[in-house]
């Protein structure tokens, strides 16, 4: 993947992250996001207990519309239950769905690494750009050559 101004960090929750490296769920679902657009890089952080980057993928295409749009686009592809997204969307009037492609996994980035390439770095709640520098540092730790 070519190193753009316009790789993210994203925080997903260690079964969500699993199932994303797995390959049984390909949709990541949002109450809201920056704006980002199709084709970015996400640099995925596995939140704690684990606590470190283990991977990226590409932004294929973002679906957004109500709850029940989104989940006919994507329902199968989210590693959800039809309850589950409903309980995680309930009061949005607004979902997205994030289509991710050239899932990634490499050797895991421990906040000791990520602080080595931002100073203070704190996990972000959502989603945090990168710079081109972090992106680089990132991937030479993550694949190695």
């Amino acid at each position: 993947m070519a190193l753009v101004d316009d790789d993210r960090l994203i925080s997903i929750r260690p079964n969500f992250a699993c199932a994303i490296f797995n390959g049984s769920k390909t949709v990541e679902i949002r109450r809201k996001i920056p704006l980002i657009k199709q084709g970015i890089r996400l640099w995925i952080y596995v939140t704690k207990p684990v606590g470190e980057v283990r991977g990226v993928a590409r932004v294929a295409e973002i679906v957004e519309g109500d709850p029940d749009a989104v989940w006919r686009a994507c329902g199968p592809r989210t590693g959800l239950a039809r309850a589950a997204f409903n309980d995680y969307l309930q009061g949005s009037a607004k979902a997205y769905g994030l289509v991710l492609q050239e899932v990634e996994i490499g050797c895991p980035a421990s906040m000791e690494v990520l602080r080595t390439l931002r100073a203070g770095f704190h996990p972000p709640q959502v989603i945090t750009r990168l710079t081109v520098a972090e992106a680089e540092g990132l991937h030479r730790h993550l694949f190695p050559t």
